[in-house]
């Protein structure tokens, strides 16, 4: 079984990626440790933990009518680890198949001798532990999604890309992630447009609209089992409006937390067409 699941991963990861884009990143002060690879089930594919080297997964937009612009996903996983395939590569795959350069960020997660996945599972009870660790890595994995968005940025003719239209996004803690960098970014590493999924906003600080108003597309569901993520979703969807800026709110009566790319036949299910749809538009 073993055997099966070592092979799995050397094919699945990373999925189908056209080229692997290191990042350089400033070392940091946190232990490193070996990163891990699980295949947790079929629906949830790979989850990797350890992250300590931050790196980019191109997919190249194809399809009949390929466009101009890149979307960078930030997978969930509370920071503790990445929910790799299915709310990353998945993602990224059919945004390439409708023309849209995808990128898929391996940012750095919570730093902890043996499987982090393991630890995380434990933490149900005491989520205050989660919090602080999450607190801890954000100001890292930020950097890592600012990085991104400035070396597409400097590579746009490379990669045949408008580097006027760069958007960044994220699910659950890669929300944070996306809103945190959002917040914080500078000209040279601004995202173009974004996309908070479910985003976990209690480890974001400082949350007032961006002085280059980026149009925003925010998509949760209303039974997610962290109820301060719609509340959450709202206030972000309501800033943008008070800011002046385009932005469009997707709320699902049903979906919970973590829906990802999975179909679960609800409508919830067609988020990723509408983030599409959204795109292109823009």
């Amino acid at each position: 079984m073993r055997k099966l699941i070592f092979i799995y991963l050397i094919i699945a990861i990373p999925v189908n990626a056209q080229e692997k884009i290191l990042l350089d990143h400033q070392k940091w002060e946190l232990k490193s440790y070996k990163e891990n690879r699980v295949l947790i089930s079929e629906q949830e594919g790979v989850w990797l933990d350890n992250i300590s080297e931050p790196e980019m997964d191109l997919y190249k937009a194809h399809g009949n009518s390929v466009t101009d612009k890149t979307m960078i996903i930030c997978p969930g996983g509370a920071l503790l680890f990445s929910a790799y395939e299915k709310e990353g590569v998945k993602l990224a795959k059919k945004l390439a198949l409708n023309g849209i350069t995808a990128i898929v960020l391996k940012y750095r997660t919570y730093p902890r001798k043996g499987s982090v996945i393991d630890w995380a599972g434990t933490l149900w009870d005491n989520p205050q532990v989660a919090i602080d660790s999450a607190k801890i890595i954000l100001p890292y994995s930020t950097k890592d999604a600012l990085k991104a968005i400035e070396v597409m940025r400097e590579k746009a003719a490379k990669y045949n890309i408008n580097p006027n239209k760069i958007g960044l996004m994220g699910f659950s803690a890669g929300g944070a992630v996306t809103m945190e960098a959002a917040y914080t970014s500078i000209s040279k590493n601004q995202p173009n447009f974004i996309a908070p999924i479910y985003p976990w906003m209690d480890i974001v600080k400082g949350q007032k609209v961006p002085s280059n108003k980026p149009p925003a597309f925010i998509t949760c569901a209303n039974n997610d089992e962290y109820r301060e993520i719609p509340t959450s979703s709202v206030q972000i969807y309501q800033d943008w409006i008070q800011a002046e800026a385009k932005v469009e709110l997707h709320m699902f009566s049903e979906g919970g937390h973590g829906f990802g790319m999975n179909k679960i036949n609800s409508p919830v299910d067609r988020w990723s067409q509408l983030l599409i749809d959204w795109i292109l538009a823009l």
